[in-house]
């Protein structure tokens, strides 16, 4: 999921404004059209607001590895050669590799249901 809008420099500096004069959240939200929670954010630390790092979920592939499949297959399979260009890519990942994906499958599914549908440590 993507990030939502943060609060332009205009909007910080009525945001500032209303904190020294002591107005409550809810208050500073309906005069400004944000959240609350947007200006919880703001407020509880306004110098570091908006300078944090994407922290998701590591990727499988290395972005070397995507590259050489992006590059070995185009946007359209219509022919022959591009399907085999994905098969040379799929031959070169180990059996042993897609063994223990396949291996942990139920880990992950019992790890899904345990955490309702949020992230796991997979």
């Amino acid at each position: 999921m993507g990030r939502g809008k943060t609060l332009t420099m205009p909007e910080r500096a009525q945001v500032d404004l209303m904190v020294q004069l002591n107005m409550s959240v809810s208050l500073i939200s309906a005069r400004i059209h944000r959240s609350r929670t947007l200006n919880n954010c703001y407020i509880s630390d306004p110098v570091a607001y908006g300078t944090s790092e994407n922290t998701g979920r590591p990727r499988k592939l290395k972005q070397r590895d995507e590259r050489n499949v992006a590059r070995a297959v185009p946007n359209t399979m219509k022919s022959a050669k591009d399907s085999d260009a994905v098969k040379a890519e799929w031959s070169k990942i180990r059996l042993s590799y897609l063994e223990n994906l396949s291996n942990s499958m139920p880990n992950r599914i019992f790890q899904v249901i345990q955490k309702n549908g949020g992230l796991t440590s997979y």
